[in-house]
């Protein structure tokens, strides 16, 4: 058992470097690290109580992905040195993103105040620069939906770059949007799909006598389905014909979301590394800190929950999957401090919230 779980570690591992458009299936341990980590865990203090040396198999690929654990959870043990690196930073600005599910179109929280609560929240956080997921916007006269000119009353924030993928009856728009209180000189959009589907935007925001590449996305969804959800909050207690039906076809929708995520992330990541300006990069990416995902878009960046942040870092507020899969990269010439997720229930993710900035020289 310990064998097979420490191989099940080992293919974990292996997911964040090997594309799920070769392999799909090693995105599933990915996803199941945080359970294989504990398994593992076990073992080792299984085989100490019992004075075993076998105990150094799970220790030391533990050891090995050391780092993957950090990426997951985060002791709050430094606190007097992230003081210092924020004194040594130039201008720290607030950034925050937040897949807004639609600020609640269709009333998924039962509460018809939730709209509301949104713009409340956003304007006692008063960040200079909110990158929004799942936004939405309507121009009708008779709808309450008007969020373009909403927003700009309740965040200080003059400068905006909202790009739609979808847009019904004229009226009624779906996308991405980035606010910002600095500048916007350059901003442009790039659709994985020609119609309808993910997207990214990037803004190029002058901040002092800097330019920032902020990149904003909204990467490929499991689209899981009422029925899924009911499966896999009621697992156990299912028919059995039915548990594997439903079983198949959560199999199916994962394996399409990795595979679409996958040709999504390497787009996104040329449009990084071949940017003109330091970049930070702020979304809802739909995958652990243990996927492939993740390890691209990365590569090369600091991450803003690693650098400051503590526990879980859970950004998810759904039934599953519960794992921080929105996050803030940034350039390794900033510094990032103060970071945190809010656990305001005002969508199904939750708003995560930290402070950027240029070292001093």
């Amino acid at each position: 058992m310990n064998i097979v779980a420490a191989l099940t570690l080992v293919c974990s591992y292996a997911a964040s470097y090997i594309s799920p458009q070769k392999v799909w299936w090693l995105a599933l341990f990915g996803l199941g690290y945080g359970i294989t980590l504990s398994i593992n865990l076990f073992f080792v203090f299984f085989w100490l109580l019992l004075r075993d040396r076998r105990f150094w198999v799970s220790f030391i690929l533990i050891l090995l992905g050391i780092s993957k654990v950090l990426n997951i959870f985060e002791l709050d043990l430094f606190s007097s040195a992230q003081e210092k690196k924020s004194k040594d930073t130039q201008f720290p600005v607030k950034i925050m993103s937040f897949n807004v599910r639609l600020f609640d179109l269709y009333n998924w929280t039962h509460n018809h105040e939730t709209r509301a609560e949104i713009f409340n929240f956003l304007s006692k956080e008063s960040p200079a620069i909110v990158c929004m997921q799942e936004y939405y916007s309507c121009d009708s006269s008779d709808q309450d939906f008007k969020n373009n000119d909403t927003l700009k009353k309740v965040i200080p924030s003059p400068y905006s770059h909202i790009e739609y993928s979808l847009t019904l009856r004229g009226t009624d728009h779906w996308g991405i949007a980035t606010f910002s209180k600095y500048p916007i000189i350059h901003k442009q959009a790039v659709h994985f799909q020609q119609k309808g589907g993910n997207i990214f935007i990037f803004s190029d925001v002058v901040i002092g006598q800097d330019t920032v590449r902020v990149f904003n996305t909204h990467l490929e969804s499991i689209r899981f389905g009422i029925k899924d959800y009911k499966f896999i909050e009621n697992l156990g207690n299912n028919d059995e014909a039915d548990e594997v039906d439903r079983s198949v076809s959560i199999i199916r929708r994962l394996k399409r979301a990795f595979i679409k995520r996958a040709k999504q992330v390497e787009v996104l990541h040329q449009y990084i590394v071949q940017s003109p300006h330091p970049v930070i990069v702020c979304g809802d990416f739909n995958d652990t800190p243990s996927s492939y995902t993740y390890s691209i878009l990365s590569g090369g960046l600091k991450d803003a929950f690693r650098e400051s942040g503590s526990g879980f870092g859970k950004t998810y507020a759904g039934a599953f999957p519960s794992f921080r899969i929105d996050y803030i990269l940034h350039d390794k010439i900033f510094n990032s401090s103060g970071y945190q997720t809010v656990k305001e229930n005002l969508s199904d993710h939750y708003p995560i919230i930290c402070w950027i900035g240029k070292k001093k020289d």
